[in-house]
């Protein structure tokens, strides 16, 4: 069975805090208007451009140090972005938003030790925000802290209990863990608040196989090729489950599948996998492993004798499945060049 990753913060979830509202009362009426950042629709370099004629006239404005990090962000500019951030923070130790940003950017700095420390500064301002828990938790996974993250993850259903990652995440923490049984009722709940998604079938999948609940692990995977028919990794463990019950066909159709989306990575874990370990000596599934290297010792080869082989390899059996039977004459006569 495949490993499970854990999914990351984004901008739609876990993203960014927004910029703030800054009180310009200070400056002149016609340049206030311009620089306000709530409302204004200017590409990054002119935010910073004006941030920094506001920053000349009153360096201590906070918002705007803020502000401007946000910016450099949408620039690139991550380490540019944590010096801004600092500056804010040395105005105002407590603004929530500049520690939970820092957090995230510090963790796309692959800097995972600062990054939770912002996260713990950030929750000792507002101990409820579930973003923070949540960020907290992935970065604790990072550190391989994992049952300090399922405590991270656990705080932020207590504050949304109603989030889809959430549930998602802790059950890769506990699947990780080896809590298979805890991992399929997080992956339940998870599946419960959004049936439509994928990798919640998918998850759920894996942990029912390593429970050698097959049957079940089989109809999860099914769900996940129900939302995504390319689905390779579905394929493949749906593959391993028909194997360890020692169903040959079935086995041998969803390897095939998995290597016909993915060819260079199931192919080769396949040679090796023990979950095939009941079929491997099967005729066709040794011709479906040996594809790669089926004509590599030949220079050339004529058509008919390739296609006649073709023909008759029992890798191509798949083809002869109801499924794959798509086309009819109505498509159009044959054509002979």
């Amino acid at each position: 069975m495949d490993s499970l990753l854990l999914e990351r913060p984004n901008q739609t979830s876990s993203g960014y805090e927004k910029p703030l509202d800054i009180n310009l009362d200070f400056l002149a009426g016609s340049y206030k208007s311009k620089t306000l950042l709530a409302n204004l629709e200017v590409i990054d370099e002119d935010i910073i451009a004006n941030l920094d004629k506001v920053l000349e006239i009153k360096p201590d404005l906070y918002e705007a140090w803020y502000n401007r990090s946000i910016a450099l962000v949408n620039l690139g500019s991550l380490e540019e972005a944590i010096a801004n951030l600092d500056k804010a923070l040395a105005i105002k130790p407590d603004l929530y938003e500049a520690w939970f940003n820092r957090g995230i950017i510090l963790g796309c700095l692959e800097q995972p030790e600062e990054a939770l420390a912002s996260y713990d500064k950030a929750l000792n301002i507002r101990p409820n925000k579930y973003e923070a828990w949540f960020n907290r938790g992935i970065t604790l996974y990072d550190l391989g802290c994992l049952e300090d993250a399922i405590s991270s993850f656990n705080k932020a259903i207590q504050f949304k209990s109603n989030d889809y990652w959430s549930w998602y995440n802790l059950g890769i923490v506990l699947y990780d863990l080896g809590h298979f049984e805890e991992a399929t009722n997080s992956f339940d709940k998870s599946i419960k608040l959004n049936p439509n998604i994928s990798k919640g079938w998918y998850c759920r999948g894996i942990a029912l196989g390593q429970l050698k609940r097959l049957q079940e692990a089989i109809i999860s995977f099914d769900k996940a090729l129900e939302f995504k028919p390319d689905y390779a990794d579905a394929f493949y463990n749906k593959g391993c489950c028909y194997a360890l019950q020692g169903d040959i066909e079935p086995a041998i159709y969803n390897l095939q599948k998995a290597i016909n989306l993915s060819h260079d990575q199931y192919l080769e874990v396949a040679k090796t996998d023990s979950d095939f370990d009941s079929i491997r000596e099967n005729e066709r599934f040794q011709a479906l492993i040996q594809t790669e290297n089926y004509w590599e010792d030949e220079e050339e080869i004529d058509e008919q004798e390739w296609l006649k082989a073709a023909a008759s390899n029992p890798v191509f059996d798949f083809l002869k499945h109801p499924e794959e039977d798509i086309y009819t004459l109505a498509d159009g006569k044959p054509f002979n060049d």
